[in-house]
């Protein structure tokens, strides 16, 4: 709208808006306030229609009676209908975390039918319409997006949706007006959210895209296996990883904020963790589980994290054989393109943890994170790489049956597709964590991301070998 102003932060968190000196601007204590000269004005849809007015936007707010009736509509149902109900869902999944509480399920179950309504009243309108009101935006979409500012971590389940979805991620994300306000948003609601990469000693530019080889597996009729014991049924199998392709892989920093593990099946987070010693086995699990299970129930609103299992990767394991099956979480990295689970893999192995309570636990959202994250330095050497899953297909993706002495075990391995898209974030910190969607339990989201450890091109030729930590784990919602 062009319109001019001063903008002050009021920290919602530190109770700032309760202060005398706010309440002599709005005495109901809420926030927005805007005040111009002797006027003052508290509701956001006021404000939006006051400053459209004044700074002459007629097309954001249309002069025309009838026009600016359907916005105003849409103004009277945000205020009434549409903010309390996402009002919930961000209260239980965002700011809950943030004040060291739990969601409360009940809260969220008894909201869903309300909140589906209301997303599919908009779904409707947006199946026929660009913009709320027509082929122009207005304060209307503005007015209707706010309470959608944090969508992703307030689990809003806009698959269901796709009009809505392509108005808000299509539409409203990509306005200027709207991406200036983003950030603030996310430092005041999302602290573990990555602001720049200048703590890793970086600039904020990317680099280019560097030019490697990973291992993809050729689809072929017989069974891909691989055993983890000597045996001749190894004799003559089809062995994962024989499909060796150049890709680019691009540097994921610019965009750390915008990767979300449903839409893109992995993200980047801040991990300050208390726990540094991994030469221990016991004292990873003691030490270092209990952290990732409170830090994934504040990231992720899980109900419950149950940690599972652990692979330690530093210089003391860099040579030993994927195969090799003495002490499994001691391993190197894998140079292979995989996902940890499949669609059968992920339901068995929470049966086979939880015994009689898994019945109960699949009725509802399951979901499989991996927790990866740098120990003792920076990492220069082999970093991980993730493919986006809105590159790819399912078909991408075909069973890896891994042989034990003692049971068998299946993976995903991914066959080359040139649509695919590769990430890595350079030189992580051991305060930062990539988190990787290994299975989820709905078909509505990304469930399985490919990743692999690959040589770097420009990796110092002195690089120390990388050290890291993956943590695998099951959020119950």
């Amino acid at each position: 709208m062009q319109a001019d102003y001063n903008q002050n932060f009021i920290n919602y968190f530190t109770g700032q808006h309760k202060s005398e000196e706010y309440k002599k601007i709005n005495p109901h204590a809420t926030v927005p306030s805007a005040t111009d000269g002797d006027l003052t004005i508290t509701e956001s849809n006021a404000i939006l229609a006051y400053a459209a007015d004044v700074s002459g936007a007629d097309s954001m707010y249309p002069k025309d009676i009838k026009k600016r009736a359907l916005v105003n509509k849409w103004l009277l149902w945000e205020a009434s209908q549409w903010f309390p109900s996402c009002y919930i869902y961000l209260v239980e999944y965002v700011v809950k975390p943030l004040l060291q509480a739990e969601p409360d399920q009940k809260i969220i179950d008894g909201e869903s039918e309300r909140f589906n309504t209301l997303a599919g009243i908009l779904n409707d309108q947006l199946s026929t319409t660009r913009w709320l009101t027509g082929d122009d935006v207005t304060i209307a979409d503005f007015a209707v997006a706010a309470p959608m500012h944090l969508h992703e971590a307030s689990r809003f389940p806009l698959e269901k949706y796709p009009h809505l979805k392509r108005w808000m991620t299509e539409g409203m994300e990509q306005l200027d007006s709207w991406k200036n306000t983003q950030g603030p948003v996310n430092k005041a609601l999302l602290p573990n959210s990555i602001p720049d990469r200048q703590s890793n000693g970086q600039s904020n530019s990317a680099q280019s895209d560097v030019r490697t080889t990973v291992n993809y597996t050729q689809a072929v009729d017989q069974l891909t296996e691989l055993y983890f014991y000597e045996t001749e049924k190894a004799k003559g199998i089809h062995e994962p990883g024989d499909s060796q392709v150049e890709i680019s892989i691009s540097d994921g920093w610019p965009r750390a904020n915008d990767f979300t593990l449903d839409k893109n099946g992995f993200a980047l987070r801040n991990f300050k963790a208390k726990h540094n010693e991994w030469n221990d086995e016991q004292s990873v699990r003691n030490g270092f589980y209990p952290e990732v299970v409170e830090f994934l129930k504040k990231e992720l609103g899980a109900n419950r994290v149950l940690v599972f299992d652990h692979t330690i990767r530093t210089e003391f394991n860099a040579q030993k054989a994927l195969t090799d099956e003495r002490n499994t979480s001691q391993r190197s990295p894998v140079m292979l393109v995989h996902c940890d689970y499949t669609a059968e893999s992920g339901p068995l192995r929470v049966q086979q943890l939880l015994g009689d309570e898994a019945e109960a636990l699949l009725k509802r959202r399951v979901a499989f994170i991996n927790v990866w994250k740098p120990i003792n330095r920076v990492v220069e050497e082999r970093p991980l790489a993730m493919c986006d899953v809105q590159s790819c297909e399912d078909s991408d993706f075909f069973k890896l049956h891994l042989r034990y002495r003692d049971r068998n075990g299946e993976n995903y391995v991914m066959k080359y597709s040139p649509e695919h898209k590769w990430y890595y974030f350079p030189r992580m910190t051991p305060e930062q964590v990539i988190l990787l969607k290994t299975y989820d339990t709905s078909p509505d989201v990304a469930r399985f991301v490919g990743h692999t450890a690959f040589q770097d091109p420009t990796s110092p030729p002195d690089a120390p070998l990388r050290e890291s930590v993956e943590i695998r784990t099951i959020c119950f919602y």
